[in-house]
């Protein structure tokens, strides 16, 4: 048997692109760190049916830092 020759058609593949946004950063005040460093944003899904809030989202620029996380804090009892 023979090949056919040329591009073979395939159906369209079914996917739903989903895509998570954030949106505008808003500063605040850590109160684990005692400094204006809070960042908090709103966390977007926007698929075909329409877009939904997935909740927020806060980062603090002193405190959740991987690179030079903070010591643990130690409280004197004496």
């Amino acid at each position: 048997m023979n090949k056919p020759r040329g591009p073979v058609a395939r159906p369209p593949r079914a996917w739903t692109a989903f895509v998570v946004h954030t949106g505008t950063p808003e500063t605040g005040w850590c109160p684990t760190c005692k400094a204006w460093t809070l960042l908090t944003a709103r966390l977007l899904l926007l698929t075909p049916d329409g877009v939904s809030a997935l909740g927020d989202r806060t980062w603090c620029e002193i405190c959740d830092d991987p690179d030079a996380p903070l010591p643990p804090r130690r409280t004197d009892r004496g």
